[in-house]
């Protein structure tokens, strides 16, 4: 009898009977003031049924007994959300089908000025388990956040700072930013000093820059290991979240430690990947670099190099772990003091069905 019903009814109805959820991916993009576009595909894709958005400022408190901020048909695949003016962090819960809930948000929210700023919250592992959301950020320096940035910061209670820069560029944050813990662990980039001096005498060239780069990840993960670490005995104690781990850019250091992070908690490599790359979206690199106008074309190319995220840079770093200690896991265990335990503890802190 089913030969007879058309291809979409019977999706329809093969989904109905199955028990299992529908794969589910929805995006959040802050596309302009206090406004959102969500995104969502579903497979297999079911075009009938209602998506219901609601709203809140923390992504584990939503009231979903209160009627929906927007409602509209799952066909539709994407809805532009405006909410007020509000500094505090918006997060949504989309609820397919009266039955699942997704929790979203912007993954790079504005921060007045602050370079990279991201949350890493909202990936998926091999376990089908997601990052929370408001957990870990990434980011740049965050001495140059705005008022408004500095504001935003406070909404979302982010009780803990882990800044790798060296002392001759860390700043003690201001008591405005009411952090609970302030923790300094220097790393210093290995090769910074001769390469600075390369770019003064206009004889960096792109070849050069990215041989730096990957000579340089591989020296993270040979000398980063007293940072990285101290920063794992820091992410153990739920106490200390919300988190955001600092660098001046929040591209090199922070992205190894920001990999070894997801390594712990099961990600797939290509989430690993894709968070490290989106580096190149989030940087400001006319900003940054405010007179590289003055070099010649070389040396700016060589500059735009040392200011990317590249998938060779990082698999130098990973690479080296994996030749020396068999696997990025007995690298946790063995250098990082990632037991077993504490791999377990961070699980249950970070992350989510």
């Amino acid at each position: 009898m089913l030969k007879y019903v058309p291809l979409s009814l019977l999706l329809i109805f093969l989904y109905a009977c199955s028990a299992s959820q529908p794969e589910i991916e929805v995006v959040c993009e802050e596309i302009g003031d206090f406004e959102y576009l969500i995104k969502w595909e579903l497979f297999p894709k079911i075009t009938t049924g209602t998506v219901k958005i609601y709203r809140s400022t923390h992504p584990d408190n939503f009231d979903t007994t209160a009627e929906p901020l927007a409602e509209c048909p799952v066909s539709d695949q994407a809805l532009r959300i405006k909410t007020g003016r509000n500094l505090e962090r918006a997060c949504f819960l989309v609820r397919f089908f009266d039955k699942y809930d997704v929790i979203t948000a912007a993954r790079t929210p504005k921060m007045g000025n602050v370079q990279n700023f991201r949350d890493i919250g909202g990936y998926r592992n091999s376990s089908q388990k997601y990052i929370r959301w408001g957990m870990i950020y990434r980011s740049g320096q965050l001495n140059t956040a705005d008022e408004s940035g500095i504001k935003r910061l406070n909404a979302m209670g982010v009780r803990t700072l882990i800044d790798f820069r060296n002392p001759e560029t860390f700043r003690m944050p201001p008591q405005t930013w009411h952090l609970d813990n302030i923790i300094n662990l220097p790393i210093s980039l290995p090769g910074e000093t001769a390469l600075c001096q390369k770019i003064k005498d206009n004889e960096l060239r792109r070849g050069d820059a990215v041989i730096f780069m990957q000579d340089m990840n591989v020296g993270l993960s040979e000398k980063a290991q007293n940072a990285y670490r101290s920063m794992f005995n820091q992410l153990i104690v739920e106490d200390n979240y919300p988190v955001v781990i600092s660098s001046n850019l929040g591209k090199d250091d922070v992205g190894l430690a920001v990999a070894l992070i997801m390594e712990a908690l099961e990600m797939p490599e290509e989430v690993i990947l894709g968070d490290y790359l989106l580096s190149n979206s989030c940087i400001n690199k006319r900003t940054v670099y405010s007179n590289c106008d003055k070099y010649p074309v070389h040396v700016q190319e060589a500059i735009t190099t040392l200011l990317s995220a590249d998938e060779r840079y990082l698999s130098c770093g990973i690479d080296n772990i994996i030749r020396t200690y068999g696997s990025v896991a007995k690298y946790l265990e063995t250098e990082l003091g990632v037991t077993p335990e504490k791999r377990s503890k961070l699980r249950q802190i970070l992350l989510r069905n």
